[in-house]
């Protein structure tokens, strides 16, 4: 089984955007959630929600592909590149 954690320095929110997910994965066929926990987050006084989410095997008739999820958020500057020092 797989878990999922939301963290936020807010707790409301992470709630919010936990509650969010989880109707979501509620609402596809293809996964089953479970274990949601609201635990304190030690960082800086917010809240970290996890759950574990379990994937059902798919059928015959569907196929076993299966695939990689990527998720790229726009709200964070790229990762900063190594760059060469100058020659001596």
């Amino acid at each position: 089984m797989s878990s999922l954690r939301v963290m936020d320095s807010d707790p409301g929110k992470a709630r919010r955007t936990a509650e969010a997910v989880q109707r979501a994965l509620e609402a596809s066929p293809e996964v089953i959630v479970s274990n949601v926990s609201v635990l304190p987050n030690r960082r800086d006084g917010g809240a970290r929600v996890v759950m574990e989410v379990l994937l059902l095997e798919a059928s015959a008739s569907a196929g076993a592909d299966e695939h990689d999820v990527v998720v790229e958020r726009v709200d964070t500057p790229p990762p900063r590149r190594a760059r060469r020092g100058l020659p001596r």
